[in-house]
């Protein structure tokens, strides 16, 4: 197999056709995100066990109407509510314009390989909207589910020496310690090799899924199936395509710098001025952030977009070289 010259192909390709550049920073845009949740457990049980309770007289000592407060506490309350509601609406609404997107670009390049199909926007978004689209999410979410579950069991190896030797004298509490560091170290590397495995794997079951046309699990079993009768190639393709990510991430530094400059002179420079001209930093924050994230984000999205449509066609090219060189059809 012609490792080089397919990453040459996906250059040429990425490159070749400007719909592929909105592809990509579209599926950059909505390529990832962070959700975190709090307790405030810490704070009630300090507020309860300091023994001292708030009551309405202490809003009257501050000059505060114990009604309006319940009231303005009940409406911002309503205000959280909302604004959770809509951002995980919107979460939800961006996960699907994702596999939406991935999946026409996976089609799209397909379709440029075998029938000489020149990509376009709508035309990916065509593809993509297709029932086809949801079986990468349920590929994701099983592979999720199986490897939580296997790495939470691991975690609790890591942490049973503890409990049965912390009860010890100070060589037991040792072996305890000495026990669980290198419980801990295998497991972060069993982390890691599981993170790698499937990132490589899922390469292919998404494939065989959506240009496959195949039922979820089946494509996951193609999936393995190609990588299993083909494991040198695709380790080639992964080493190769782990050194281009180690350069682009090397490129991206100074990329990063120039923006950065850009970004303060754009956005910190007229905040600046806003601010010495009304002494308020709200209003300097209120041009600051909103702009700053903008020049920030766009042009490395945009190159960040470029570089998944070379992934893509990369993966693409191994995933239809192998299914030609085992039979299967694609379609």
């Amino acid at each position: 197999m012609d490792h080089i010259g397919i990453v040459k192909n996906a250059l040429q390709t990425t490159f070749r056709y400007r719909a592929l550049w909105i592809l990509g920073f579209l599926w950059a845009l909505t390529g990832g995100g962070m959700s975190g949740g709090g307790s405030g457990n810490a704070s009630s049980n300090a507020g309860s066990n300091s023994g001292y309770k708030w009551d309405t007289t202490d809003l009257e000592k501050l000059g505060i109407d114990p009604a309006l407060f319940a009231t303005f506490s009940a409406a911002i309350l309503s205000w959280i509510i909302m604004l959770c509601c809509c951002l995980f609406i919107v979460a939800i609404l961006i996960t699907i314009v994702r596999y939406v997107i991935q999946a026409g670009v996976y089609r799209s390049l397909a379709q440029l390989e075998y029938q000489d199909v020149a990509p376009t926007v709508r035309g990916a978004f065509r593809e993509g909207w297709h029932r086809r689209t949801w079986r990468m999410f349920i590929q994701n979410l099983l592979v999720f589910i199986a490897a939580f579950m296997v790495l939470v069991l691991m975690a609790l190896v890591v942490v049973v020496p503890i409990f049965f030797l912390s009860d010890g004298g100070d060589i037991v509490n040792a072996l305890g310690i000495g026990f669980t560091i290198l419980f801990g170290l295998c497991w972060i590397l069993l982390l890691i090799a599981v993170i790698i495995v499937i990132a490589v794997l899922s390469e292919f079951w998404w494939r065989a899924a959506v240009i496959g046309d195949q039922d979820t699990i089946t494509a996951m079993r193609t999936g393995w199936r190609l990588v299993r009768h083909n494991a040198t190639d695709v380790l080639i393709m992964w080493l190769l395509m782990l050194g281009i990510g180690i350069l682009f991430a090397l490129a991206m530094i100074p990329v990063l710098l120039l923006v950065g400059l850009i970004t303060a002179v754009i956005a910190g420079g007229p905040g600046y001025i806003i601010y010495q001209a009304t002494e308020s930093i709200g209003w300097a924050l209120a041009w600051g952030i909103p702009v700053g994230l903008l020049v920030f984000m766009i042009p490395l999205a945009f190159v960040g977009g470029l570089y998944l449509i070379f992934q893509s066609s990369v993966w693409n090219q191994m995933y239809n070289a192998l299914v030609e060189r085992t039979g299967l059809a694609v379609k």
